[in-house]
């Protein structure tokens, strides 16, 4: 083989080498962002959680209020008919309400401790959740960095290759780096195997003439068809 050729064949590898790890990157994005979704939907579905327990302990707050609320109006009512002279309908009408809101204080008692129980059972649900919300929030933000650790290697190993790469691209005779950049740029290898008398990139027979001149490995050779530089691989 040609030094030129081996040179077109190890840059080749490199590229191919180059495309591997970009896509593993680009694989590592998409898993960062399902991981990133992930944690985004755990942290709302938690906080959406911590939003239910605070309204339904407001609720209990709210209906406690409402207890003391009537009792207060009860004693208003009732200190104003033991000690203030009123006219007879306001005492009947201040007698009515007291009955009424007394009957009405049992029940919102009532009411007022079921919530307060309901919230109370409720928080220490939501502590052990709080618990197992910081472990599955602990594993996704490992498994992140996890991946930024792999995603660093990824980037260390395509910059020391990039390297290479240049390094070997300047010693590429010069007249043929242009038609390998060219090659390079429309997708696939530019440098491609003869396989049963066939170009490995177009997979179109090559004449029997373009067959020998890589078979004698003194100069570089092009498909006929799509222009690639050709080798002959091992036997």
């Amino acid at each position: 083989m040609s030094e030129a050729l081996a040179q077109l064949l190890s840059l080749a590898e490199a590229d191919a080498g180059l495309r591997t790890l970009a896509g593993r990157l680009a694989d590592l994005d998409r898993e960062e962002a399902r991981l990133r979704s992930r944690l985004a939907s755990e942290e709302e579905a938690f906080r959406r959680r911590q939003e239910g327990h605070r309204a339904l302990r407001l609720s209990a707050l709210a209906k406690s209020g409402e207890v003391d609320s009537t009792d207060e109006k009860i004693r208003a009512y009732q200190h104003k008919l033991d000690h203030d002279i009123i006219p007879y309908k306001e005492m009947e009408y201040l007698r009515e309400q007291v009955a009424f809101l007394r009957g009405q204080l049992d029940t919102l008692a009532d009411e007022a401790l079921q919530l307060m129980a309901e919230a109370d059972a409720d928080e220490g649900k939501l502590r052990e959740e709080a618990i197992a919300h910081e472990g599955r929030r602990r594993e996704l933000e490992e498994e992140l960095g996890a991946l930024a650790r792999r995603r660093a290697a990824i980037l260390a190993e395509q910059d020391a290759l990039r390297v290479r790469r240049d390094e070997i691209f300047q010693r590429v005779p010069p007249h043929l780096r242009g038609h390998y950049e060219r090659l390079l740029g429309s997708g696939g290898s530019p440098v491609v195997p003869v396989v049963g008398g066939m170009c490995g990139g177009c997979h179109l027979r090559l004449v029997e003439t373009t067959v020998e001149k890589v078979k004698s490995e003194r100069e570089v050779v092009t498909c006929e068809h799509c222009s690639r530089f050709l080798y002959l691989p091992p036997s």
